[in-house]
């Protein structure tokens, strides 16, 4: 695909299987429209716009509201940027609720960005209220006392005369407004995705803005799904800010939303995350702990996995962070646990000891060890690794 992006991936999902469209249309599709996604999987914009133009004007066609996205999707990749722009005003005017309005909302800010329409982003970012009910006028009450006599008719008064010769000409009246582009069908409400989508886009020009609206949404407990989003878009946009608001989600916030950015600490630089990672674990539930054991094992923080395998109480959490501890490469830390530690506790070693490929250390284990499974695991695991060394040990075992 040569330039998709973040449409592109829709697209994907939504004409997966080209082979297949190829050889038939789906079940309730037009053969226009089975040709269009063939044209748009070859990426011949150009060749797709009329096919789509027809479709979506056809009073037969049953899917003219999939024609209307395609069609503003293919004018946007071929240049077309106003044409696409009216063909998704019409799909919200005439379709307000195809399932098809959501990925034309997401188009619609791709567009709004490429031409430089901030104004428009944060319409849709931060949409106005919904306009209060119109108060009752209340009806004025009869006249109570005796009535007016009637007044004489007055007669009107003639026009001007036309201004004689040198006369001063009145100002002509204004002229009417123009009209401004509406981006959005009258009727239409951008969802959370699109509010997040318009402020992903703004965060690199508006981030002193954007910043505190998608902290917001983030410590929202009532859409975890829209909160687990505005952290991805904080954690993404690398301003220190962000970075900053994704470590209090992280300490404070709804658990679903703490997962997602303890997950989104993970790929973070710098000393100072893994210490807060640590403070988090400190504080978190199981499912939290695990998601830090995690995002330590993916910055390779050894130090900070060996703390927690000597602080863990629990079974469970502590081999796993002993096996993460193996998969970053901790051959001396795990080395240093087997002297006092329990059967269970060993097979996590053993498998941590496998994960870093420590054959000397798995070798040492092997010599030492008296319980026969823990024994037959290390043997099992050196086989597996297959280095000289490890070879050479089984050799001399038979």
């Amino acid at each position: 695909m040569k330039n998709w992006g973040v449409l592109g991936i829709i697209a994907i999902s939504l004409i997966a299987g080209s082979e297949a469209l190829r050889a038939a249309p789906l079940p309730g599709e037009s053969v226009r429209m089975a040709r269009a996604k063939d044209l748009i999987s070859d990426e011949q914009w150009t060749a797709a716009i009329p096919v789509l133009r027809a479709a979506s004007t056809d009073p037969k066609e049953p899917n003219k509201a999939e024609a209307l996205f395609w069609l503003a999707h293919s004018q946007n990749q071929a240049g077309d940027l106003a044409e696409a722009v009216e063909s998704i005003r019409r799909l919200q005017r005439e379709f307000p609720k195809s399932p098809w309005s959501q990925p034309a909302a997401s188009l619609m800010m791709e567009l709004a960005q490429k031409l430089g329409r901030r104004d428009v982003l944060w319409k849709a970012a931060v949409p106005p209220p919904p306009p209060a009910p119109p108060e009752a006028i209340p009806t004025p009450a009869p006249p109570s006392g005796p009535p007016t006599p009637r007044s004489r008719k007055v007669m009107p008064m003639p026009p001007p005369p036309p201004p004689g010769p040198g006369a001063a000409t009145p100002p002509a009246p204004p002229a009417p407004p123009v009209p401004t582009m509406t981006w959005f069908g009258e009727s239409y409400a951008p969802g959370d995705d699109v509010r997040i989508q318009a402020l992903g886009r703004l965060i690199k020009t508006d981030a002193p803005k954007v910043i505190p609206i998608l902290r917001n949404i983030a410590f929202e407990a009532v859409d975890p799904g829209a909160a687990r989003r505005a952290v991805f878009v904080l954690a993404q946009s690398r301003n220190p800010e962000a970075q900053l608001c994704v470590v209090d989600v992280a300490k404070t916030g709804p658990e679903p939303v703490r997962v997602a950015a303890i997950r989104a600490l993970g790929s973070f630089g710098g000393p100072e995350v893994s210490h807060a990672l640590l403070e988090v674990y400190s504080t978190g539930n199981t499912p939290v702990k695990r998601q830090v054991v995690v995002s330590l094992g993916e910055r390779s923080d050894a130090a900070s996995l060996f703390r927690i395998v000597q602080s863990e109480n629990d079974d469970l959490l502590r081999d796993t962070a002993i096996v993460t501890l193996g998969r970053v490469g901790g051959r001396e830390q795990l080395r240093s646990l087997l002297a006092r530690a329990p059967k269970e506790t060993r097979l996590a070693i053993v498998r941590g000891l496998f994960l870093a490929r420590d054959d000397d250390g798995l070798i040492r284990v092997a010599e030492q060890e008296k319980d026969p499974e823990v024994r037959s695991e290390v043997l099992s695991r050196l086989r597996l690794i297959g280095t000289p060394t490890a070879k050479a040990y089984l050799e001399s075992v038979k």
